[in-house]
């Protein structure tokens, strides 16, 4: 076994591997020595474009501030570390790696070599995140679902303390939801939600928050907005609505809404207070005919 060469098994592993020297630690980093085959596969690079530059040339803006601190601190040891990282390719792509940094001793036992063994872990990276959409959004309408509206609202309150600049909530029903469900069907019915979905998102701005709390109830959070701008959004989305019926496998279904709109006050205790009063508001436009809006 002593004479056995592992040089190989090195230089093909399915794992990315990179040899730097110890030092320095500060820019411009430690210089790379050694990568394998598996390196220019995942990264791009031959191994030629990379010997003597540093590992930071993988790293650009949206890599993870807090585990290069902690690399930092494993090299400055001389101690092993393990993290996750998101790196960037020669072309710009992102992918991410679950790196393991050893420390290399020379025959007096002094590092002056670190090994970083990689494994491209993107793909789960990406189930991941996909996972995460979908913790947070409805599956029928993609509109946020409550639990990401509950969070996001929690934080726009929080915003709202810090500021003074309130926000708005408008609060949607669709009118006789139920009996569309009970002429047309089930799968009507999601269409329509659908279809409410994309002419609400397409009359808001693209930092305001569109939700589907449930059954045919929505709500839309308005940053930065005052009573006046609030009361001409919502009706604008009653009549964008009202005036065009919503097409489903030939038929022609007339939809309206009743909306509820509530402003954050100073004297709130929590988010959800100003949408409780736009829930009343609510229910007050469908208690006096539907089809309108209260404020």
């Amino acid at each position: 076994m002593n004479d056995f060469d592992f040089s190989a098994i090195v230089q093909n592993a399915k794992d990315v591997v990179i040899v730097t020297e110890a030092s320095p630690i500060d820019a411009p980093g430690p210089k790379i020595i050694y990568v394998n085959d598996a390196f220019t596969e995942t990264t791009g690079y031959s191994a030629a474009e990379v010997i003597g530059e540093t590992p930071r040339i993988f790293q650009k803006e949206g890599t993870d501030k807090e585990e290069l601190s902690k690399i930092r601190e494993a090299l400055e040891k001389k101690e092993p570390v393990r993290v996750t990282l998101r790196n960037f390719s020669k072309t710009g792509k992102e992918y991410w790696v679950d790196i393991s940094i050893l420390p290399l001793r020379d025959s007096e036992g002094e590092v002056t070599h670190f090994a970083s063994i990689q494994r491209d872990i993107t793909e789960y990276k990406k189930l991941e995140q996909d996972l995460q959409i979908l913790c947070r959004t409805d599956p029928l309408t993609t509109a946020a679902n409550r639990r990401a509206f509950n969070e996001i609202l929690s934080q726009e309150f929080s915003r709202f303390k810090r500021s003074q600049k309130e926000y708005a909530l408008i609060m949607i029903d669709l009118d006789h939801f139920k009996s569309i469900n009970d002429q047309h069907g089930h799968s009507v019915g999601d269409q329509v939600l659908i279809e409410v979905t994309e002419r609400c998102k397409d009359n808001i701005r693209v930092h305001d928050i569109l939700a589907r709390l449930g059954g045919e109830e929505f709500c839309i959070l308005l940053p930065y907005t005052e009573s006046k701008q609030a009361k001409k959004v919502a009706e604008r989305l009653r009549e964008k609505i009202e005036i065009k019926p919503i097409i489903v496998d030939g038929l022609r279904v007339k939809v309206t809404i009743s909306v509820g709109i509530s402003l954050v006050s100073t004297s709130d205790e929590d988010g959800h207070q100003a949408m409780e009063r736009a829930d009343q508001k609510l229910f007050q436009a469908k208690e006096s005919g539907r089809n309108q809006i209260c404020a």
